[in-house]
This record gives structure tokens, C-alpha cells and sequence, in this order.
């Protein structure tokens, strides 16, 4: 049987695997090719190639891990998302992005012998279970891995299963990254509904690999709520000169609460190309009309980014109309620009919250608390992401 067959069958296995068919839907999404142009394996997020020598050295169980390994890529757009940290240090951006999805394929498998960790690789360090991939990222940094370690480069003996083809989605548009992300979703949609019929009725997604990926798990108004009640913490004040209307009726006099709010916050619009003029920006205004009218800020920045801040708008003691909002943008993306914008405006809020798609770099954590409002299910890597139904 050549490399060809090999990998075709594989995908029949994993197909009919109870819990790996979750994978169903991404085994045809893209290309599959096999050629020599590449040591190893690789994917550029997308498309997957194997090396028919490298096929012919794995047995079916490693050759089914390699498979579900470059697919894992892929679901979790590792050289979309993360693309930030290979500009950084790519060889430490290809060991994260390793140990992420070996540790998560691994967990999966629970011992079962579906997969096996070939012995090239990043073999997969416990100590990272439950970490992104920014965090293990940052961990490598501080305790870098020895010179021999597997890069993911795939390079030579020793090196990694694969390699990561960053460079391939540089040109893509705003819209093709949003694209491609759709396409991506629909194909675990897909997977995971064969999951669950093979899995039989009833059967809840305990054991789906990419439950975190496909359900909203929270009403993301009262994690607003919640956010906002956490920032404010600790700052609500009594008065004697504004009684209490509650004990009024009883003759009692008692001191009202007076919430002081935030006195500063900072709202970022995305306003690229994906998102311009779509049903995405009708949401992020009607939403900004809510969070301005329930929360009253002292100041509320208004900021519109696409690849840099397009413009800015402050209300103040929660007056805002939104016909006098000045909307402009539809370039590409880079939202950490509004740290740099705010820090240049001398702008320190007491928090920040963010309106996009997540078809953006994330760059550095502000110092200030931010939360992620997203129509997409991808997470950033740091702050609080919350999902926002469209």
C-alpha cells in the first residue's frame, strides 16, 4: 500500500473513531497532497502535505497521529492566531503550537492506542496541559528548550513531525481570513455532529475535542455585567444627602449607594474589512448604545481600529447618540494599535473592551483590564473573551 493509500485509509479510521471523527469535517476540508517538496509533514493552516519516506516509517497508529496533528493546526488556526509570536521566535511559536495540540490529541486518546507519538516531535509535556499557546510560549522563553529539541521545522532527524507554513496566508485579505475561518467552523460543525450520531443519542460533548471551539457557554451580557462590576469594585459610596427610597416608605432614613461607575472606558470598534459595513458593525453599535446607556461612564472612548485607529470619540456622563458616531475604516487588522493610540493620548482606562471578529494579531497585554466581545469563536490570549451571537 503506498503513502497515498496509507493516508486515505488513516482517514477512514479516524472517520468512524467515536471520539477523533470529530475531526470528520476537516479531514476534507483543503488539500491533501503527498511529495518530497517537504522533509516531514506541513501545513500552511489550510492545505496538509506528507513526505511519502516519512509515511512509509510510521505505523498506523503514529501515521493516525501525524494526520490528526496537522488537522488540530488547523482547527485552532494556529498560523492565523498566533502568527505574532512566530515574528517573534518562530522555533519557539512551532514548539508551542506542538505541544498544544500533542497534549490535547493525547488527553483525547486517554491510552485507548488509536495514535501514537512518533518518536520525532515535540513530545508532549504535561506541564502544559491547559495552557494556550501564547503561555507556553511565554514559558519557553523564560526556560528555553535544549538546542536539539524539535522546532517543528521538520528539518532533519530529530526535528519536528511537521513543519508550519506561516508565511503562505501573509497575503490574505481581511475577507479571506474571514472566509477561511468560516469554512474552518463549518467543518467542525460537521465533525462534531457525526461525533454525536456516533456516539448515539443523548450524548452531550463531554468528549468532543472541540466543544471550547463550537459553544457559547455563557450569556455574554452578564459576563459584561460581571466584568464591569469587577473593575468597579469597591467603589461604590454611601450618602446621607441622597436617602434611600427603599426605607422612605417605613419612615426609616438610610444613606443610598452612590456608584460612582467607571470614570473611564475604553471602547475599541473594529472596523476592518471583514467586519466594515456588515452585520457585525450593526451589532458592535447597538451593543455600544446598551453598554454606554446601563454603565453611564464618566468618559467613554470611542475608538475605531482597523490596521491602526481610524478615529476617536469621547462621550462623557453617558450621553452618546448614535448618529453622531464617525465610522471609517475597512483596511486590514491590528488592534493592539489602540494600546499604542491610547497610551499616546495619555488615555489609562479603567477598562477596555473590544469588538471584532479575532482575525487579528493580539500583541502585548495592556496593563489595564480588557474584554473581548467576538463574533468568532477564537480566543484571545489573554484578557476575557466572550462569545457575541450574531
Amino acid at each position: 500500500m503506498n503513502a497515498s493509500d496509507r493516508i486515505k485509509k488513516s482517514h477512514v479510521a479516524i472517520m468512524r473513531h467515536k471520539k477523533f471523527c470529530a475531526f470528520s469535517g476537516l479531514l476534507s476540508y483543503g488539500k491533501v497532497t503527498v511529495d518530497k517538496s517537504v522533509p516531514t509533514a506541513c501545513t500552511n493552516g489550510q492545505d496538509r502535505i506528507y513526505n511519502p519516506d516519512f509515511v512509509e516509517t510510521l505505523n498506523d497508529p503514529e501515521l493516525n497521529f501525524v494526520v490528526l496533528h496537522e488537522c488540530g493546526h488547523v482547527a485552532y488556526r494556529h498560523l492565523h492566531v498566533w502568527k505574532d509570536l512566530w515574528k517573534e521566535n518562530a522555533q519557539l511559536a512551532n514548539i508551542a503550537a506542538d505541544h498544544f495540540v500533542n497534549l490535547a490529541l493525547m488527553d483525547t486518546d486517554a491510552g485507548a492506542g488509536f495514535i501514537k507519538m512518533p518518536k520525532v516531535g515535540i513530545q508532549p509535556d504535561a506541564k502544559y496541559r491547559g495552557w494556550s499557546v501564547r503561555q507556553i510560549f511565554e514559558d519557553l522563553k523564560k526556560n528555553p528548550p535544549p538546542e536539539d529539541e524539535g522546532d517543528g521545522s521538520g528539518s532533519g532527524s530529530g526535528d519536528g513531525i511537521d513543519s508550519h507554513d506561516w508565511e503562505s496566508g501573509s497575503g490574505q485579505s481581511p475577507a479571506e481570513a474571514a472566509a477561511q475561518g468560516d469554512e474552518i467552523q463549518r467543518a467542525l460543525r460537521q465533525g462534531e455532529s457525526v461525533r454525536r450520531k456516533l456516539a448515539g443519542k443523548g450524548a452531550g460533548n463531554a468528549d468532543g475535542m472541540f466543544g471550547d471551539l463550537l459553544t457559547p457557554k455563557v450569556d455574554w451580557r452578564k459576563v459584561l455585567r460581571e466584568f464591569i462590576t469587577e473593575t468597579c469594585a469597591g467603589r461604590d459610596e454611601s450618602s446621607w444627602q441622597r436617602p434611600n427610597r427603599r426605607f422612605l416608605a417605613d419612615d426609616i432614613y438610610m444613606p443610598s449607594m452612590i456608584g460612582t461607575t467607571l470614570a473611564e472606558l475604553a471602547v475599541v470598534i473594529d472596523v476592518s474589512g471583514s467586519v466594515f459595513g456588515g452585520a457585525e458593525m450593526t451589532r458592535f453599535v447597538s451593543e455600544l448604545t446598551t453598554i454606554i446607556d446601563e454603565i453611564k461612564p464618566g468618559k467613554c472612548h470611542v475608538m475605531y481600529c482597523d490596521s491602526d485607529v481610524t478615529g476617536m470619540q469621547t462621550f462623557e456622563e453617558g450621553q452618546f447618540a448614535v448618529q453622531n458616531l464617525k465610522i471609517k475604516g475597512g483596511g486590514g487588522t491590528h488592534l493592539p494599535a489602540a494600546f499604542d493610540y491610547a497610551q499616546t493620548k495619555r488615555i489609562v482606562p479603567q477598562a477596555m473592551i473590544i469588538f471584532t471578529d479575532m482575525y487579528t494579531d493580539f500583541g502585548t497585554a495592556p496593563s489595564y483590564p480588557v474584554l473581548w466581545a467576538a463574533t468568532t469563536d477564537i480566543r484571545a490570549p489573554y484578557g476575557t473573551t466572550l462569545k457575541v451571537e450574531l
